[in-house]
């Protein structure tokens, strides 16, 4: 059902702006803190051609690239962790058909939520899709590039280490959330709605 005083698809052009800035950043990040952070040494690659230089993760096994972890706070550290899985190291094997797989399954979702952005006429729904679009294409892009997307952030508590992630996955987990949240609330408070 479709609010008085809204429109399908209003959300749409500031959905795409928040998907491309997830992407930015996600990139960025995987950027800053592996080659400037943890890389132990190596040439320092500017950020544009280290985007567009595709290399796979044999490159970085058979060089034996090795990285530093790193200490932020008691409970955070920055490790260096190649996921060949989905978010938060799940389903992670050494197949490269499964990155093409898991790749094409994320694209094909963030293009489906995108189509759902442009029909769309709830913020939170179209929020939510932007997060969970932006955090697929930008693990999508690892691994076309590497085989295995680049995670680096571990929280650690009393001994227990959560499985390593990024920023791409902590987007599409606040996006799930959200679209849960909107799903099950904003459609209930539709039904509550009585037309006249």
């Amino acid at each position: 059902m479709i609010n008085a005083g809204t429109k399908a698809g209003q959300y749409f052009f500031y959905g795409l702006i928040l998907i491309f800035s997830v992407v930015f950043i996600d990139q960025y990040s995987k950027w800053a803190i592996i080659e400037s952070v943890l890389r132990v040494d190596g040439e320092l690659l500017p950020f544009r051609e280290w985007f567009v230089t595709p290399r796979h993760l044999e490159y970085f096994i058979d060089e034996w690239e090795s990285y530093n972890s790193m200490e932020i706070a008691p409970f955070l550290n920055f490790v260096m962790v190649w996921n060949q899985g989905i978010s938060f190291g799940l389903l992670d094997n050494n197949k490269p058909e499964m990155a093409w797989l898991l790749t094409g399954i994320s694209i094909a979702i963030a293009l489906g939520f995108i189509i759902w952005l442009a029909l769309t006429d709830r913020f939170l729904t179209a929020f939510s899709l932007s997060l969970i679009s932006g955090g697929a294409i930008g693990n999508a892009i690892d691994r076309m590039r590497f085989r295995a997307v680049a995670d680096f952030i571990e929280f650690h508590i009393a001994g227990f280490h959560f499985p390593v992630f990024n920023f791409a996955d902590i987007c599409i987990t606040i996006g799930a959330v959200g679209l849960a949240w909107a799903l099950i609330f904003e459609q209930q408070k539709s039904y509550l709605t009585v037309d006249v």
